[in-house]
């Protein structure tokens, strides 16, 4: 059954990088947000940092 993945080992390791430096960017950016918050940041520009990041991620 084809799911309609990639099909080369070279493709799927490519993919896998990708992916990987986008969740330590977003793991970066969440203790930094994380630190602020602490400091007094407000909650809501947080949240707003933090979702314009996922969604990079995602495109």
């Amino acid at each position: 059954m084809d799911h309609g993945g990639p099909k080369q080992k070279s493709d799927r390791d490519r993919i896998r990088q990708k992916r990987g430096a986008a969740n330590k960017e977003i793991a970066k950016l969440a203790r930094r947000l994380v630190k602020a918050l602490g400091d007094g940041a407000d909650p809501a520009d947080c949240m707003t940092a933090l979702s314009a990041v996922v969604k990079k991620a995602d495109a």
